[in-house]
């Protein structure tokens, strides 16, 4: 794993407040286009050349300018593009969603290229990409305060957006309007994540609290009449049971659906913050099975999941897993023995129940989570107990997830049990505010309010396999025959050797650190 703070004017040296990348981009030289939103008021695209780019042309820098989109009046909180095409979405301050969408030549279909230049060795290079030409398809407007965050449906037809006038509101994005507003929290709303397959929403504030709601709109938007209820609360997660014998918070009267069900009931993970990595016929530490909770007794005390409001961050930004199995959240506490940050993992299966995981032991508060958006090969040495504390069934593949602190980030992998591999800290002079993932795995940007990106190259030991979405294309696009000439199939540029990644495994077991999971209290 190698990381590098790429030192470029990225928003007139203000404050990034998002990034995201263009899973459906295809060029002819590779690599991988993202969109940056910041404090100047501007989205600004970019592509990330690719590995052997970087090694044949080392003079040219690895991230190449594409086009700056400037019809915000205010700064632009968040960037997401759609799952299914290469339509942008952004907000921010202004309380203005854009969905934006590239201009292509009427000739060719591709955006016009500066002619190639050969450089030494007989390679040839185009150098910078000539600016490409955005244009604003639509503009969502309704929402009363800053937007915080976004979220797209994984076909691409709606929008889940997050405000700090305290609401998350379902928008059409083909007709531009706004079908439901969600006013269930107290506070901010400042993270959200939609299900891959197409079945819950969930929402994080600053109230203390993770809300899921489940779609139950008609699966034809056509069918979608205005006024009608689209999605519905199915759970709220404030808070959850202690032992009698810890010290705990007053919870509020409105708690976790089963929640006063589970005292008695243990649930842990892996191993304690500083404890040996379980052996893998050690099966007491596997989560407990769902079928377990109807039987417990009642809690008398609570402690809270989530940060209050005091927190010092824009952002609370959960993700679900590309498989939707596992949805991760952000600006979790964990007071077992004291208050610790850490992410807290639910399994989809037991949306109700609490946590099943928490990936305690972070030095700052969690602002954001971000799942890669592919699946590997099992790794070499990987088994089923390690697997079982994420729940996840299938052995033969694992997934990743990057957790960021507002100092650090880790990676964890799902074979390999909870323990971070691999940790990053130091790379900025300020708080970490977003993180994407390339479609391959391979590499991963994150943003900072300092001004400044970092990417993040990963020796992933196997290829990546794409999880294919359940729902193919805007529907509008199929309707009128367009084409998407940015479908691309999964790259494996970062397919390499495992020296790197063992390397980091090793790096972050000798530093003073050491992320691990941790027993989630007694429920």
């Amino acid at each position: 794993m190698r990381v590098k703070t790429v030192q470029i004017n990225w928003h007139d040296k203000l404050p990034i407040f998002s990034v995201d990348f263009d899973h459906s981009y295809a060029n002819s030289n590779g690599g991988w286009r993202f969109a940056t939103g910041g404090g100047d008021n501007n989205v600004r695209l970019w592509r990330l050349r690719t590995p052997e780019e970087r090694e044949l042309a080392p003079q040219h820098p690895a991230v190449e300018f594409l086009a700056s989109l400037n019809r915000h009046t205010a700064p632009v909180n968040v960037v997401r593009f759609s799952p299914c095409s290469s339509k942008l979405a952004s907000a921010g301050d202004d309380g203005v969603i854009i969905i934006w969408r590239q201009q292509l030549s009427t000739d060719t279909g591709e955006t016009p290229r500066a002619p190639p230049a050969t450089l030494e060795g007989g390679f040839e290079d185009d150098g910078f990409v000539e600016p490409e030409v955005w244009r604003p398809v639509a503009m969502l407007r309704g929402s009363l305060a800053d937007i915080c965050d976004l979220a797209w449906s994984p076909d691409g037809n709606f929008l889940v957006s997050a405000s700090v006038d305290n609401t998350a509101r379902i928008w059409d994005a083909r007709e531009a309007r706004c079908l439901q507003v969600l006013a269930d929290h107290s506070h901010y709303v400042q993270g959200v994540a939609w299900d891959p397959l197409g079945e819950f929403i969930a929402t994080q504030s600053s109230d203390r609290s993770l809300r899921v709601y489940r779609w139950i709109a008609p699966r034809d938007p056509r069918e979608i009449k205005s006024g009608t209820e689209v999605v519905s609360l199915l759970v709220s997660h404030y808070s959850m049971p202690i032992a009698s014998g810890q010290k705990g918070d007053d919870g509020p009267e409105e708690e976790s659906a089963l929640a006063d069900s589970m005292e008695g009931v243990e649930l842990q993970s892996t191993g304690a913050l500083d404890s040996e990595p379980m052996e893998a016929d050690d099966t007491s530490a596997l989560p407990v099975p769902v079928e377990a909770v109807a039987a417990a007794p009642t809690a008398n005390r609570s402690q809270r999941l989530f940060h209050d409001d005091n927190l010092a961050s824009f952002f609370r930004r959960p993700s679900i897993s590309p498989d939707g199995r596992l949805l991760a959240a952000a600006a979790g506490v964990q007071r077992d023995r004291s208050a610790r940050n850490t992410s807290y993992i639910w399994a989809r299966d037991a949306l109700l129940a609490p946590p099943v995981l928490s990936l305690a032991g972070h030095a700052k508060p969690v602002v954001a989570t971000r799942w890669a958006p592919c699946r590997f090969a099992a790794a070499k040495g990987a088994d089923a107990s390690a697997t079982g504390a994420w729940l996840a069934d299938d052995i033969d593949s694992r997934m990743m997830l990057a957790v960021a602190s507002q100092s650090s980030v880790a990676i964890y992998d799902t074979s390999m049990g909870g323990r971070a591999i691999g940790l990053m800290s130091g790379l900025h002079y300020a708080a970490i505010t977003d993180l994407a993932w390339t479609r391959d795995g391979s590499h991963m940007i994150l943003t900072s309010i300092d001004g400044f990106a970092s990417v993040v190259a990963i020796s992933q030991p196997s290829a990546a396999i794409d999880i294919p979405t359940p729902l193919a294309v805007d529907s509008r696009d199929a309707a009128s025959g367009a084409t998407d000439h940015n479908r691309d199939p999964p790259s494996a540029d970062g397919a390499v050797s495992t020296q790197d990644l063992q390397h980091a495994t090793s790096a972050s077991k000798k530093g003073k650190k050491r992320l691990a999971p941790t027993l989630v209290s007694q429920l």
